[in-house]
């Protein structure tokens, strides 16, 4: 009677458990990391970054955006590898393809926050971007031992960064728009602030003091929710500005850390060590780069919406919706007083 070998491995993607079954989950795991090309965000980069000197309006601001995009997917794409690293080395392509937005925005979080979560890692408690990055840079030794650290550190602090960035409130938001049927208008947006003398009338242009602005951005829309009212919303007109010279620095730092965590996981997956390469800036200060410029525009982003009162809501049924809907009564007015 023939029989066959099949390998296990327990993993977990946040707080879900999970258990790979396969024949050979080292090599599943090999072939999986010789998929990966870091060089694509770099290429993404580079590529749209000749173009931000394009005189044609069109041509700088879709490479502005484009840049914007493949900044945004390779923070999402670096954090899933560094926490698939630290959750489940062992089973990288399972828990990359099992990972949800919100556990991986937890899972940042709970870093930037010094929180504990369930992991490989022996220490459960005092976690950050530095610890982590020096996980990860593990294997990478060298006889200069003062750079050793200032590399290693050096990622850590660019992590950070780039958590603190990833956890903004509305980039999630404008990622979604922009990969979801590009619901965005590039170019950037001024905010300015003036006190009123009449509530609800803008004050005089001379009266504005500009807090800031940008030649590159995007506005795209959001829903929210009415107070608690769980079916009735109302959509938000939100602002975003930001560099994307700076982005491109990032783009590069990006393509070399996901590097660095694929030659991690091939050594954990029984690579040897003179098989795989780490890489780092020749001038260290280069960790610098992806928040020089952001840091000049001021305000970098707003957002616009209709203020309306709670008691101006009926809080229809699903049922009333749904009948309405179907008799063609799509649409209503409701007057309300606002001196009520």
């Amino acid at each position: 009677m023939n029989t066959t070998d099949f390998q296990y491995g327990f993993f977990l993607v946040g707080e879900r458990v999970f258990c790979l079954w396969d024949q050979d989950i080292k090599r599943l795991n090999s072939n999986f990391l010789d998929g990966i090309d870091p060089k694509y965000f770099e290429y993404l980069a580079n590529t749209n970054f000749e173009k931000l000197g394009d005189e044609r309006k069109d041509v700088h601001q879709h490479a502005a955006l484009a840049i914007r995009t493949a900044f945004s997917q390779g923070l999402e794409t670096l954090f899933s590898l560094i926490f698939a690293s630290v959750q489940a080395p062992h089973c990288i392509p399972a828990w990359m393809n099992l990972y949800q937005n919100r556990e991986l925005y937890n899972l940042v979080g709970k870093v930037s926050n010094h929180e504990s979560f369930l992991s490989l890692l022996k220490a459960q408690h005092s976690v950050d971007w530095e610890f982590l990055s020096n996980v990860v840079h593990g294997s990478l030794i060298l006889e200069d031992k003062e750079k050793e650290t200032s590399i290693k550190n050096g990622f850590g602090i660019l992590w950070s960064q780039f958590a603190t960035i990833y956890l903004q409130n509305g980039f999630s938001e404008e990622y979604n728009s922009i990969k979801h049927g590009l619901r965005v208008r590039s170019g950037g947006s001024s905010f300015a602030m003036g006190v009123e003398d009449k509530p609800g009338v803008h004050a005089p242009p001379e009266r504005m003091v500009l807090i800031g602005k940008s030649k590159f951005g995007s506005s795209y829309y959001d829903v929210d929710q009415i107070d608690d009212f769980k079916r009735h919303i109302q959509v938000t007109r939100n602002s975003r500005n930001w560099d994307p010279e700076d982005m491109v620095w990032g783009l590069t730092l990006i393509s070399t850390s996901i590097s660095n965590i694929v030659s991690g996981l091939r050594i954990f997956n029984g690579a040897k060590t003179d098989e795989v390469q780490f890489y780092w800036p020749n001038d260290l200060d280069v960790f610098k780069e992806p928040s020089k410029r952001t840091q000049s525009l001021g305000v970098t982003s707003s957002g616009f919406k209709t203020i309306i009162p709670k008691e101006v809501v009926t809080d229809f049924s699903k049922e009333e919706i749904i009948n309405k809907y179907l008799a063609g009564e799509f649409l209503g007015v409701k007057r309300f007083h606002l001196d009520n």
